[in-house]
């Protein structure tokens, strides 16, 4: 059984607004072909490819993966909204651990159109009506999960939450997506047409975007047989669901995942054999301003009741989303994970130019799906 699982190679396209009619099938051929070249081998040494998207269609991953020439290659479809891809990427490392291959390819991808509903852009499926009057009560644990069907008025209780409990205020939200652009303005795969905010969402939501990416995770005795460059680890990867005690009095932050994220952070740090202190570079799940200041807290970069003060000074070290994040470079459900392992990559390589944290070592990767279901990977390089 292999020691440790790798990230020999990224890729990722440039992200771009709903109304780009970019083929979806050029988005993941590119992606394909950056990752594989950046690790230096060829397709036919990919045991395993896994695809996520939160909006694909039946047998789209299928007709992919043929035209972008890995046919015959076992295939994993996973959707799983906003964490489609590190789940993918959880399980890859999973099978590589396993001994059930040595080298996989993971492929995210989106087409968003442009009259896409924000319940399909949060890979939201609808509840049947005749159930409604079952979940009229908060009390009822199906009562405070179905708030996740009306995303945009959950992420906005999640801003009134953190105004009215914590004090925050417009200038600290304003200071988040500050910083989160003049990030992406570094960034050459950030969404450059993003629509204006407070058009087709509010301005505390990070923009919809579509475009792909990809990582290629192999063992350790894959990279020394074939010369990859090899010196990206994956320290831990945990994944969590929510319980229902952390879901009990139905408040916001927790129905979007504070308390999960928190059990997942303890837990990768716990398999890491590392502390927060030892973090260089954060790239976490930032779908809104409220995410970013809540799992800034429940990953341990600061105190829940010092959000204000961490929102309008920005932090040396640990970097928190040097990419930019999803506010700056656009949210791309099946792929946004995988291109912020991939800046991390960057980071730890030292190749991440103008957005270069100096002598980073340690990454940490963070994503949820809204709330229910998290993921945290630790990357260290060797």
């Amino acid at each position: 059984m292999p020691e440790r699982v790798l990230i020999i190679g990224v890729g990722v396209t440039p992200f771009a607004a709903p109304s780009a009619r970019t083929p979806l099938l050029d988005l993941v051929g590119q992606a394909a072909h950056m990752a594989l070249e950046d690790a230096g081998i060829d397709g036919d040494l990919v045991d395993q490819v896994f695809m996520s998207s939160a909006n694909s269609g039946v047998g789209v991953c299928e007709r992919l993966l043929v035209q972008t020439g890995l046919a015959g290659v076992p295939m994993f479809c996973i959707r799983d909204g906003g964490a489609s891809a590190s789940t993918s990427v959880h399980l890859a490392r999973n099978s590589i651990l396993a001994g059930e291959a040595e080298a996989i390819l993971v492929l995210g991808f989106e087409d968003l159109q442009t009259g896409l509903s924000k319940q399909n852009l949060f890979g939201l499926d609808g509840y049947p009506n005749r159930e409604r009057g079952e979940w009229t009560r908060l009390d009822n644990p199906a009562a405070i999960i179905a708030q996740r069907e009306h995303p945009a008025a959950l992420y906005a209780a999640q801003m009134s939450w953190l105004q009215a409990r914590l004090g925050l205020t417009d200038l600290c939200f304003e200071r988040v997506l500050d910083r989160a652009s003049a990030q992406a303005r570094l960034n050459p795969t950030a969404c450059a047409d993003a629509p204006e905010r407070g058009v087709w969402f509010p301005p505390y939501l990070s923009p919809p975007a579509h475009g792909a990416a990809a990582v290629l995770l192999c063992s350790e005795a894959f990279a020394a047989r074939y010369g990859s460059r090899g010196g990206i680890g994956i320290l831990s990867s945990t994944r969590v669901g929510e319980s229902v005690c952390e879901l009990a009095d139905g408040n916001p932050l927790d129905v979007l995942g504070r308390a999960a994220t928190r059990r997942a952070a303890e837990l990768a740090y716990a398999e890491a054999g590392i502390g927060v202190e030892d973090l260089d570079v954060v790239e976490l799940h930032d779908q809104s301003v409220g995410d970013f200041l809540v799992f800034s807290a429940a990953l341990g970069l600061c105190e829940e009741q010092g959000l204000a003060e961490f929102a309008l000074c920005a932090r040396t070290r640990p970097a928190v989303c040097p990419s930019g994040g999803l506010l700056g470079c656009g949210f791309v459900p099946g792929a946004s994970p995988l291109a912020q392992l991939a800046e991390l990559v960057r980071q730890l390589r030292g190749e991440a130019g103008d957005r270069q944290m100096p002598g980073a070592r340690t990454g940490l990767q963070h994503s949820a799906a809204i709330g229910r279901s998290v993921t945290v990977a630790i990357l260290q390089r060797h």
